[in-house]
């Protein structure tokens, strides 16, 4: 899709479109080298979160080990015993990649079983808090992934613009100046050797 826009046909207008155009152009493949960009990350960033299935499948296994040491020890004495499990410190931070600021979770200090005093609730423990550190890091791969899909969406948008509209459109315009010029140029040849077929047959 292409339109002329009808612009002053003179050298001045055109030398500025010819340069708005160059500017354009390369603006337009820095916007291709970004998207490429994008894309290679968000491949690797997928190749990562194709894990999910499994570790949803390791969370009900363990949720399994849960269950048996619910039943086996009744849920008040398990909750005491979850009480001595201290939590995961995580802290949250942002990086660009891009010029697009991303997530980033950092996993301060490790979360401690070791003051469960009964071997089921301990098992039940040890299967959760190992699969902790892989979900911190799924939910951080995928939130990293929206951001950057939004961002290539965005990035994509503009380079189709560009070479469907934008460029086309200048370019068609240069054509339109380009001929226009070249039409006066013509017509100011003729009018010059008619001139001067005049005034050479007067002195004749």
């Amino acid at each position: 899709m292409s339109f002329v826009v009808r612009a002053a046909a003179t050298k001045g207008v055109l030398l500025r479109l010819r340069e708005q155009l160059g500017f354009i152009e390369k603006g337009k493949e820095i916007l291709k080298m970004k998207r490429e960009q994008l894309a290679g990350e968000i491949n690797r960033l997928l190749a990562e979160v194709k894990t999910r299935g499994e570790l949803e499948k390791e969370i009900m296994e363990s949720y399994e080990y849960l269950k048996k040491a619910h039943s086996m020890l009744g849920y008040q004495n398990l909750q005491s015993m979850a009480l001595t499990v201290s939590q995961i410190d995580v802290s949250g931070l942002t990086y660009s990649v891009m010029g697009v600021i991303v997530p980033e979770l950092r996993i301060e200090k490790e979360t401690d079983i070791s003051n469960v005093p009964s071997g089921i609730a301990y098992e039940a423990a040890e299967k959760l808090s190992s699969l902790l550190r892989r979900i911190i890091r799924l939910g951080e791969s995928e939130a990293k992934i929206e951001k950057l899909v939004d961002e290539f969406m965005s990035t994509n948008r503009k380079v189709n613009a560009l070479e469907q509209i934008v460029i086309p459109s200048i370019a068609s315009t240069i054509r339109y100046i380009e001929g226009r010029l070249y039409e006066e140029m013509l017509e100011e040849f003729i009018r010059t050797k008619h001139v001067r077929e005049v005034i050479r047959r007067r002195r004749a």
